[in-house]
């Protein structure tokens, strides 16, 4: 009988971690401002440089809204997060695209995204 309750809570523990990782990516997601700092294909690591920076930023609002700059063009999209497929589907400048969430912490965020069939890694900073 103890074991049972002892699994039972283990369990019920385990879920509740998962939700709160969960709702915590999208919350830091939604968090500030993000700011490109890097990107990588093939292997090969790219700083930008801080004037490039700059000019490439995304806010992913918690309403769905997206506004953002890219190369020195402002524009609003939308976007939404997929939790279980930690996936954030994007439609704006570039159209929709689908972006899998690598990594998200209270200062940085790491997304993949498939450029013309290549993975394309893109390193954000939060500024």
């Amino acid at each position: 009988m103890k074991k049972i309750i002892a699994l039972t809570l283990l369990i019920i523990t385990s879920i509740h971690n998962i939700n709160s990782q969960e709702k915590n990516e999208k919350d830091l997601i939604t968090s500030g401002k993000w700011q490109i700092e890097y990107m990588e294909m093939a292997g090969k690591k790219m700083k930008l440089p801080s004037e490039m920076q700059k000019m490439n930023w995304v806010i992913f609002h918690k309403s769905g809204k997206q506004e953002g700059m890219e190369n020195g063009q402002k524009y609003v999209g939308k976007w939404e997060f997929d939790k279980k497929r930690r996936i954030m589907k994007t439609n704006d400048l570039d159209g929709i695209a689908e972006q899998k969430l690598i990594s998200v912490t209270k200062n940085k965020l790491i997304i993949s995204v498939k450029e013309r069939g290549a993975e394309m890694i893109m390193g954000m900073k939060k500024i």
